[in-house]
């Protein structure tokens, strides 16, 4: 295998041709050729010639023509070749085709040899170089993280689609700019505080959480990696590299992964509790109530029994109310199945709209005299948007999507101290690619149910913890916190999930998917 560099030499002398054979044959791959054109077609069938010598005053093409054509297409390094003393023709060469060495006539051997020698030295950078932007281009364009270089002076000079989308911005509208130009989700102070660091230890990687710049986009999860390069020759400062992945479906599993270990524990405990509690609650009720019975039939005076009924009207009322709750932990624990029925959202929610709208109302007069607020001044509206003309059926409980629905509203109203508007929408959705926040959802079409409201929002660290149970922002006799465990659990029995979209200031949204069975178009 010939592995000496190629040469290709142009010109309608053939006896210049076979000089210049003569000459490199020894050290390079000749190929001579008295047509610009066969020439050209060499170079386009992919010849990875290392030096193109071209004689200017072809009479079929001239040489700034020719160089011109090709030198867009290869890497070799262009050599003029042409009489002593026709400067015009090497301004004209210089300014049009772009040579890089000049190669007078009548040829001096030593000087033809060495002249080649440092353009083929030229093209094999020249050629380096061409791959190693390749390399770089291939790897902006298909690695699956951003990636941006920084020069000296801070500012970006080279950067990807995907670290450019997480700024918010086109690759065009990053470059030329300083990160502090155009970061959006790190304050100046951060920004220094990672340039100080990355001094000191030239590389560190960091697990930093990027706030999302649109409204109910929840926060995403990036390591990020910060790298000091090389310094150029003759520099001080050095340029830099950033790296970002993005983890945020990785952050969820592990988030889903703790959750449903804290569920499974507490749903134990939960469960255990709810049977015992259960129990007894039976016991207490069924007491009282033979007490009940046994006091209309004794010759106890009026007042004392009137007295003695109340009092055990009191403490069944208190007894049926623990028993209420032990059902929902028992829901809560999943040791209770659901009763599986089809059920039409659209109907459900009609049914149970007065009853939502009167405990909404009643919850929310009781919030405004304790705050001492004017109940007419600040009202709760309910509103329902069907955004599907087709009757949906899901599978589920509807006992459980009743209470679900009631829970989602109820805070939705004490998210709202000072009154506004709970839409609840009802539509469908089809997931076909179960990534991102859909990852926990199988492919298929499911019905949404989706609770909006206008109150104060949620951070995302209350968003983290608002399933597990027992935990509530609300103040004390305002809630258990085994509501949203509830909605949470029950969706998953149904085969569903539940979806939080937040901001602080901005309201919530809280959406329960449940798969579709039937549809009746």
């Amino acid at each position: 295998m010939n592995t000496l560099p190629a040469i290709l030499v142009v010109d309608d002398d053939p006896n210049i041709l076979k000089t210049l054979k003569e000459i490199l044959k020894q050290h390079f791959d000749v190929h001579v050729t008295e047509s610009p054109y066969c020439a050209l077609d060499m170079i386009k069938r992919g010849v990875h010639f290392s030096a193109i010598l071209y004689n200017y005053c072809m009479p079929s093409m001239f040489g700034n023509v020719f160089f011109a054509r090709v030198r867009n297409i290869t890497v070799a390094t262009r050599i003029l070749l042409a009489e002593k003393n026709r400067t015009d023709v090497l301004i004209s060469a210089l300014n049009q085709g772009g040579i890089s060495f000049f190669i007078p006539k009548p040829l001096d051997p030593f000087l033809v040899k060495e002249i080649v020698q440092r353009a083929v030295e030229r093209s094999q950078y020249r050629r380096q170089l061409r791959h190693e932007k390749l390399l770089l281009t291939g790897l902006l364009e298909h690695l699956p993280y951003g990636l941006a270089f920084k020069d000296e002076q801070g500012k970006f000079t080279r950067m990807n689609d995907l670290a450019a989308a997480r700024r918010g911005l086109t690759v065009e509208e990053c470059l030329g700019k300083t990160e502090e130009e155009i970061e959006p989700s790190f304050k100046a102070h951060e920004l220094e505080e990672f340039n100080n660091r990355l001094q000191k230890e030239e590389r560190f990687v960091a697990t930093l959480e990027v706030p999302s710049q649109h409204m109910y986009d929840s926060s995403k999860w990036f390591v990020i990696t910060r790298l000091l390069l090389g310094r150029a020759k003759g520099e001080i400062a050095r340029p830099s590299v950033i790296m970002e992945l993005d983890i945020t479906d990785q952050k969820k599993l592990e988030s889903q992964l703790q959750q449903a270990e804290k569920l499974q524990a507490l749903g134990t405990m939960a469960g255990s509790i709810a049977h015992d509690f259960n129990n007894l609650l039976t016991t207490i009720i069924g007491s009282l109530e033979l007490s009940e019975d046994f006091l209309d039939q004794s010759n106890i005076g009026d007042r004392q029994i009137q007295s003695l009924q109340k009092l055990l009207a009191n403490a069944l009322n208190a007894a049926q109310k623990g028993s209420t709750l032990t059902e929902r932990l028992l829901s809560f624990s999943r040791r209770k199945k659901l009763s599986l029925q089809k059920v039409d959202i659209f109907q459900l929610i009609e049914d149970n709209y007065e009853l939502l709208l009167q405990t909404l109302s009643m919850r929310h007069s009781s919030r405004s005299k304790e705050l001492g607020q004017s109940e007419k001044k600040h009202k709760v509206t309910l509103n329902v948007q069907r955004l599907c003309t087709q009757t949906i059926i899901v599978k589920t409980d509807p006992s459980q999507l009743e209470l679900a629905v009631m829970n989602l509203c109820i805070n939705s109203a004490d998210a709202m101290p000072n009154g506004g508007a709970i839409t609840i929408i009802l539509r469908k959705e089809a997931i076909t690619d179960p990534s991102g926040e859909y990852h926990h959802l199988a492919v298929g079409d499911y019905a949404v149910i989706t609770v909006k409201d206008e109150g104060e929002g949620m951070s995302v660290e209350t968003i983290a913890h608002i399933f597990e149970p027992f935990f509530t922002t609300k103040a004390v006799g305002w809630g258990t916190g085994l509501g949203l465990a509830m909605v949470y659990g029950f969706a998953k029995q149904s085969g569903g999930d539940v979806i939080v979209k937040s901001q602080i200031g901005q309201g919530s949204a809280i959406s329960i998917y449940l798969p579709i069975i039937d549809k009746i178009f």
